[in-house]
């Protein structure tokens, strides 16, 4: 996938540390650019391609729309909609299509600013102080409507908690006021509004909530009256209408099928959608707001759609980056605009690229965990091909020469926008990035990965290799640090934020972190000696300071098993899976500080050198590791709960 920046939460709280050995292998975050197959010359072959990559995912279906600005190209599907049954994917299919729901809630906000019931400059303390927003810079730098829609408000992600509404029937749900009421915990500002961006899903709640209050009506009513019907997207709905039921295909993840449950915050994901219906919206999109001589919203609400206004990087010039429920895309050489969605079972994407004049929108029904190279990026790039085989060569910006002063920007910058606060330990761990300069050019490189050219545009802004326009830039920001805004694709097509640091610290902290999880698993490693031999030829001596670090290092590694290979929808219910995590970590902890514990009273006892030395060792990897945990506040965390 190309966000990393889906309606799900970021599964890696448990599985980025159970992986962090393999991270030095793995991370291919700013790898170069894979050569790509000949385009399909026709839609027989198109099929043919979508079908191999199907079948290499195990993924069961997929819905395509291709269109231009003029024609529907084609719709239609491959594989099944639904296995049981074998239901095949048509044109008509619906399919849950996620945080692509945003793009409508932000036309909706545009098209009541254009019959002024509303301005994106409001003030959301005066528009809704019902809801409890807690803002320190309130004074200052209040919070508007539109750094909602841009992501840029501050707001930290939903937790697993808040993800489904278990309890309500999915053609009755709780009212909006209610959910941005009782989850409280993402509506704390973390820094200075309009500064940095980071994908909030609560900050979508809010802004769908803005919508009902200037429309005088739920929001699901509005955008069916005013964007979805208009545009002939007779059946495409948030509720789940019979209409949607009878069309809906079935989620699944490795197979499994994966029940159906509304969710709480509606506006950031809970749209249903078929090709055939998507394909009009994405020809409205490419018609600048209308479409068959109906006008949703003039060109000049499609263009604020598309420019990010109100961050940091936006107002230093970077254009690039998340405007209203929009973003562009520069993995390959033609801007894309549009946005993906991921909701359990189900994966959708929609782009539109107007130099060339087409589009396209497609949807599996599966939940990919190969991000970011997986079914999803496979079958974009299939379709980006195709659909822009005969246009014209990308206009990017001239090279430019190296700017004076350049050298000021090398060095290590540490991620300072996560868009969950309770994975900032993730972040610091694995996301920073290195800018270096050599032989006069300018560098990017991920911790593990290998370097992007960085081509200079002008002034302080970067492109690079593949994309049109600049893509990074470097600033400072209010404290008179220096900052770096730079996109990833195809792990993250928004921009992050980053603040120059010395790198002294983080790599320390860093090789401690993969110094203590290679002396767990190594404790795994000799039990497969050990253990046998005790079996085979009698006692073990000093069997507790053996089997205590061992057990906690079995025991974190099953909670993050557990957190890793389970769906958000088993994780947020009190059950097996959260009950593993919760307990899981918890145990870690005990076994590891009683495990250091005998080992420092055994320590004159008799006992072979190497194994006193390898026991410590370990014990003492499992306290340090606990202790960082503890610090991040990661053991004993209850999915089933907010967090706060």
């Amino acid at each position: 996938m190309k966000l990393n920046l889906r309606y799900r939460t970021v599964a890696p709280i448990a599985c980025a540390l159970a992986m962090l050995a393999l991270a030095a292998c793995s991370d291919n975050s700013n790898s170069a650019p894979q050569a790509s197959a000949p385009a399909p010359a026709n839609i027989e072959e198109l099929k043919s391609a979508l079908s191999a990559i199907l079948k290499k995912y195990n993924v069961p279906g997929v819905g395509i729309a291709l269109v231009t600005k003029d024609h529907v190209v084609w719709t239609g599907g491959v594989g099944k909609a639904e296995v049981a049954t074998n239901r095949d994917v048509s044109g008509d299919t619906m399919f849950r299509v996620g945080s692509i729901t945003k793009g409508f809630v932000a036309l909706s906000a545009l098209q009541l600013a254009e019959r002024g019931k509303l301005s994106l400059d409001e003030k959301i303390a005066d528009v809704a102080p019902e809801v409890p927003v807690v803002n320190p810079w309130a004074a200052t730098n209040p919070v508007t409507l539109a750094q909602l829609l841009e992501h840029t408000a501050g707001f930290d992600d939903l937790s697993f908690a808040e993800f489904y509404d278990f309890d309500s029937p999915p053609d009755n749900p709780r009212p909006l006021l209610w959910t941005l009421a009782h989850f409280r915990g993402p509506e704390h500002v973390r820094w200075q509004p309009g500064t940095r961006t980071s994908y909030s899903n609560p900050g979508y709640g809010l802004a769908g909530y803005i919508v009902e209050k200037a429309a005088g009506m739920p929001l699901e009513d509005y955008m069916a009256e005013n964007i979805l019907r208009p545009l002939g997207m007779t059946h495409s709905d948030m509720r789940l209408t019979p209409a949607v039921k009878d069309t809906l295909a079935q989620g699944y993840d490795d197979g499994s099928p994966v029940p159906y449950f509304p969710i709480y915050l509606r506006p950031a994901g809970d749209l249903k959608s078929s090709p055939n219906e998507m394909a009009r919206f994405v020809r409205m999109m490419l018609n600048r707001g209308q479409l068959d001589g109906v006008k949703i919203v003039s060109p000049d609400s499609i263009t604020r759609m598309e420019t990010p206004e109100t961050s940091l990087a936006a107002r230093a010039g970077l254009k690039d980056g998340y405007g209203l429920g929009n973003y562009d895309d520069d993995e390959d050489p033609l801007t894309q605009h549009g946005h993906d969605g991921g909701i359990d079972g189900f994966e959708s994407r929609y782009v539109y690229i107007p130099e060339a004049g087409v589009g396209y929108f497609f949807s599996i029904n599966d939940f990919s965990r190969t991000a970011p190279r997986g079914p999803m990026h496979d079958i974009e790039q299939l379709l980006y091909a195709y659909m822009t085989r005969d246009a014209a060569a990308a206009h990017q910006q001239p090279a430019a020469s190296m700017p004076p002063g350049a050298s000021e920007w090398t060095g290590y910058y540490e991620p300072a926008a996560p868009r969950q606060e309770k994975l900032l330990y993730l972040d610091l761990l694995l996301g920073g990035r290195f800018v270096s300069l050599k032989d006069g050019k300018m560098y990017l490189r991920s911790i593990f990965g290998p370097p992007t050219a960085l081509i200079p545009v002008g002034g302080d802004q970067f492109r690079t290799d593949q994309s049109e326009e600049a893509t990074t830039i470097f600033t400072t920001d209010s404290k008179g640090r220096t900052v770096m805004v730079a996109s990833a694709p195809p792990v993250s097509a928004m921009p992050e934020y980053f603040v120059k640091t010395s790198p002294l610290w983080p790599m320390t902290r860093l090789l401690l972190v993969l110094a203590a999880i290679a002396a767990m698993l190594s404790s795994i490693v000799f039990a497969l000696i050990w253990i046998p031999h005790g079996i085979f030829f009698g006692k073990v001596e000093h069997l507790a300071i053996r089997v205590l670090p061992l057990l906690a290092t079995i025991s974190i590694i099953a909670a993050f098993a557990m957190a890793l290979t389970s769906e958000p929808i088993y994780l947020a219910r009190m059950g097996l899976a959260s009950l593993t995590y919760f307990i899981g970590t918890i145990a870690f902890a005990i076994f590891s500080v009683i495990g250091l514990m005998l080992t420092l009273t055994t320590s004159r006892s008799p006992i072979h050198r190497g194994v006193r030395i390898h026991s410590f060792l370990v014990a003492m990897a499992c306290v340090g590791l606990t202790s960082y945990l503890a610090y991040w506040g990661q053991l004993g965390i209850r999915f089933w709960q907010p967090w706060q």
